[in-house]
């Protein structure tokens, strides 16, 4: 892979719509990116509040004219620019993630977008025919999926090792304080918990996550649910615990749960997957590890770094055994096949061979018709609802 970087002469350059200095997703992203070397952060839309944009900006010594105070100027003034970027990443509230995608996309700029994927679903269908148009690559950040030993379980599922899929248990379920009480000056919410965001943002923010997993694990996407959610936090005007069903076409049967008020849980993000063959089972404070369960066998205890995975694994691991990586390096394996994609598109190359392991805006449309599905289900008291 290091061949392709060379071969394409450059660094890519990127910039960022969001993610200024008081966002909680923009340094995460950045870490990420900077990683391995291959992305230069050359320009910036940071904040509406133009004081965090200049203030963004200055820290991350982006160029005066390089920062901007709208996102539509920056799109058409990079596309016109020799040195313009790439790539964009999106990272605001996913009320305008649509508009942001399709001006970019349509200046011939790719994207790469945080989740929920949009508000609504007809955003999300019209941002699925958007990309479609441009011809380019669109990335959402589900960055979870780059965690080696979630890219194991995929394999697992894949090879049969697990038989007929059963039961899908997932969690997405914390409860810091951050996220577990309200601020006393509530004009000081993160927008995930204003209501005008929607009541059921609790699915975007962290079901669409563990979603995500399900399918991108075991390949399987459930027919319809049906969704239990609920408010404990005082004062608070959104769901913050959401118990959601699901049914599979082929009789499997799965569980979601999400929630801000899993009391002391720091991230609280993991799954099981019951076949009739075996189980696995992983956690991401644990991530590391995957255990797995044979019907009539010792379990087996899996391990990143280790030999005898597959390229794909193997490669998504950067240290030897022994060795933790955790969630940043997992997002950055996201950030190094989008930048590979983008290449390979660049250079008339095929980039499906890294779009195929990528969250893309299909991904995040199936995530926002979840969503869609399990609000009608909570307001019609958790009745059985058919998703999309």
């Amino acid at each position: 892979m290091k061949q392709e970087f060379i071969k394409f002469g450059r660094r890519l350059r990127v910039g960022m719509v969001g993610g200024g200095f008081d966002s909680v997703i923009g340094e995460t992203h950045r870490l990420a990116f900077q990683a391995d070397g291959h992305w230069d952060l050359v320009a910036g839309a940071f904040s509406i509040n133009p004081v965090v944009c200049e203030e963004t900006a200055k820290g991350l010594f982006i160029a005066d004219d390089r920062n901007y105070t709208d996102y539509r100027e920056m799109a058409l003034k990079e596309a016109a620019r020799a040195d313009g970027i790439d790539a964009v990443v999106i990272a605001t509230p996913p009320g305008i993630h649509n508009a942001v995608a399709e001006t970019f996309l349509d200046a011939g700029i790719h994207v790469i977008c945080e989740k929920p994927l949009t508000r609504t679903v007809e955003e999300a269908r019209q941002l699925e025919q958007a990309v479609a148009r441009s011809g380019k690559i669109f990335v959402l950040t589900h960055c979870y999926s780059g965690f080696p030993m979630v890219r194991q379980a995929r394999e697992l599922v894949a090879s049969g090792a697990l038989g007929k899929i059963r039961l899908i248990d997932m969690e997405f379920a914390g409860g810091s304080p951050g996220v577990s009480e309200e601020p006393e000056d509530l004009s000081k919410r993160h927008w995930r918990f204003q209501p005008q965001n929607g009541k059921e943002m609790i699915l975007g923010e962290v079901g669409s996550h563990a979603y995500h997993m399900v399918r991108y694990i075991t390949g399987m996407t459930p027919t319809r649910l049906s969704a239990f959610m609920q408010t404990f936090v005082p004062r608070r005007e959104v769901y913050d615990n959401a118990f959601l069903n699901f049914e599979f076409a082929d009789g499997a049967a799965g569980r979601l749960w999400s929630s801000y008020v899993a009391t002391g849980t720091q991230h609280g993000l993991g799954f099981r997957i019951y076949g009739d063959k075996a189980a696995i089972e992983w956690h991401e404070e644990d991530g590391e590890y995957l255990r797995f369960r044979p019907l009539r066998e010792p379990e087996t205890m899996l391990r990143a770094g280790q030999d005898g995975t597959s390229n794909f694994v193997g490669y998504s691991a950067r240290f030897r055994p022994g060795h933790t990586e955790g969630y940043i390096l997992a997002f950055a394996n996201i950030y190094r096949e989008a930048a590979l994609a983008i290449i390979q598109a660049e250079t008339g190359g095929d980039s499906t061979q890294y779009t195929s392991g990528l969250p893309s805006v299909s991904d995040g449309l199936a995530g926002v018709l979840m969503i869609d599905a399990a609000a009608a289900s909570a307001n019609a008291g958790g009745t059985w609802v058919d998703i999309g």
